[in-house]
């Protein structure tokens, strides 16, 4: 009897470790669908108006931006919404061809007696097709219900969204992790057009019931939100796995200086968000515009690049809650001179390293604007591109692959002139590989998945990581998709870390393809219940072995 309990110690030892051990949910590589060919053509970016069908006809000349990227009628395909300040604001379909045409319920969403500045696509509701948020300048901003992709309807009173201030950008994150997406309203209010203010209209901060209505819940910040802001995104900066904010906000109407609120959870009469601007080295004071929050330097935390009416500033995540501004060193600063706006990250070459693109609209004191391309040299710092070689007074600038050909795209906003889509032409130049990834929730997870992380292991060794984002750069809304650049190395492994702790690894994917995953939150507990299940079988041996001992 002895020597049968010591034989099945081992196996009892193992059933416990299946159940107690947290294993990642192991899916099977979804069948992605492969990257279609582009157009040949012999730059880094092209503009493509004419053939696209993207009209340039922008009335206003303010300098209010907006330019969005949703996939409004679930097709696959990333469609564009482009405001103006003085006449209709436009949407358009993707054909899927690399060409769009005027959405046929486009004017229902077109405003055209709005100063509208920026939008953004977000599943607020979790039906399925994500909605659309235009912000406006001293007027309500405007929610739009998709109606399953058949056209959209102003929801706007009952929603109880509709921030009367001057919006520059909205972000949306699930800060509670209750399933709905919540939404911050950066406003830069400089009342009159525009003297100089003590201090501006509040931003807005807005919690999602969960039944079609938001509820304003801006006092959980308490400071730092006096009217000052372009832009706000939400992110994980401490890499805690909750939604912390980060706000830019413009010295010229606001001496706060930069704010960054941690997430602290429940509490606080109604949520606990702790101001760690100064302690953090993130309270950074300037005339700031834009954001781009990216893992510039694969060390598997958040870095932010911010621009300004001066020198820009790269501030690199040290990894114990504090930052380090390093942009000069890195070469992304540009100078005194410059008048720095929108900014994205996006790997332009698939070399697996996040790259920089900043929008310029000015060069003091009578200068060529021209935007900068930042190509990351993989050592921290960055070579400094042409940018598009275009000449103009750009503010906007926001991210897809809009024709699903494995290269990240740009379209761009000039206030002056208008809108123009670029197309990434390094496929003439270049045989490096990417994967596209796109996410989507389900139960306790938004449908838009917000929040959710990539963490992407290929054969060289280095490791990527990439967060979903809604709201970023100035006035933007970057597709909700993740580029991952390969080089020439294949794909070991990707694991998705979803806001509620599950994980999910998939490897055998192929590069050049686009994969979808859908969080399911029954996998958990069939992995549990098969523990479960093998430890009974276990137990059931090992009775069956002590009651019928064999001899020897």
């Amino acid at each position: 009897m002895r020597r049968s309990i010591l034989i099945l110690i081992p196996f009892v030892i193992l059933g416990l470790a299946v159940i107690l051990i947290p294993w990642p949910v192991i899916s099977p590589p979804a069948n992605g669908t492969p990257f279609t060919e582009g157009a040949v053509i012999p730059k880094i970016f092209s503009p493509v108006n004419p053939y696209a069908g993207i009209s340039e006809s922008r009335q206003g000349t303010e300098r209010l931006i907006g330019q969005a990227w949703g996939d409004y009628d679930q097709d696959g395909w990333f469609d564009l919404y482009l405001t103006d300040p003085a006449g209709p604001n436009l949407l358009y379909r993707n054909n899927g061809d690399g060409t769009f045409e005027l959405a046929p319920f486009a004017d229902t969403v077109s405003l055209p007696e709005a100063r509208s500045a920026g939008a953004i696509f977000a599943d607020y509701d979790n039906d399925g097709f994500p909605d659309l948020y235009v912000l406006n300048r001293n007027e309500p901003n405007v929610l739009f219900h998709n109606e399953g992709g058949a056209g959209f309807v102003d929801v706007t009173a009952q929603a109880g969204v509709g921030d009367p201030y001057d919006g520059k950008t909205a972000a949306w994150g699930d800060y509670d992790e209750d399933g709905f997406l919540d939404l911050y309203v950066a406003n830069w209010s400089c009342n009159p057009d525009c003297g100089r203010p003590t201090t501006g209209d509040t931003d807005g901060f807005y919690h999602n019931n969960g039944d079609g209505t938001f509820t304003n819940v801006t006092r959980l910040l308490s400071t730092k939100v006096d009217g000052g802001g372009f832009v706000a995104s939400f992110v994980d900066y401490d890499n805690d796995g909750d939604s912390d904010i980060y706000l830019i906000n413009d010295e010229f109407v606001s001496d706060d200086g930069n704010a960054l609120w941690r997430n602290d959870g429940a509490g606080c009469d109604g949520w606990c968000f702790t101001d760690v601007s100064e302690a953090s080295g993130a309270n950074t004071h300037l005339m700031g515009m834009g954001l781009a929050t990216t893992d510039y330097d694969n060390d598997g935390d958040f870095d932010f690049y911010f621009s300004n009416m001066g020198p820009m500033v790269l501030l690199q995540n040290q990894g114990d809650g504090t930052f380090l501004d390093t942009a000069t060193l890195a070469g992304v600063d540009v100078g005194i001179s410059t008048e720095g706006w929108g900014t994205v990250p996006l790997d332009y070459d698939n070399d697996g390293l996040q790259d920089l693109y900043l929008a310029v609209s000015d060069v003091m004191p009578n200068g060529t604007p021209e935007d900068a391309l930042f190509h990351n040299r993989g050592d921290g710092s960055f070579d400094t591109m042409t940018g598009l070689g275009e000449e103009g007074r750009t503010m906007g600038v926001a991210y897809a692959d809009y024709d699903r050909d494995g290269w990240v795209d740009l379209v761009l906003g000039d206030f002056e002139s208008g809108y123009t889509l670029y197309h990434n032409d390094m496929a003439t130049q270049s045989d490096n590989d990417s994967i596209s990834v796109r996410l989507f929730g389900g139960g306790p997870i938004n449908r838009d998945a917000i929040g959710a992380r990539v963490y992407l292991t290929t054969t060289d060794g280095s490791v990527q990581m990439q967060e979903l984002h809604a709201g970023s750069s100035l006035g933007a809304g970057n597709a909700l998709e993740l580029y991952f650049g390969l080089g020439d190395n294949q794909v070991l492994a990707l694991v998705i870390h979803w806001p509620d702790g599950t994980t999910q690894a998939h490897n055998q994917l192929a590069a050049n393809h686009s994969y979808t995953f859908t969080y399911t939150p029954e996998s958990p507990d069939r992995l549990n219940a098969t523990a479960i299940l093998i430890l009974l079988i276990i137990v059931v041996f090992a009775v069956l072995a002590i009651a019928n001992p064999q001899k020897s």
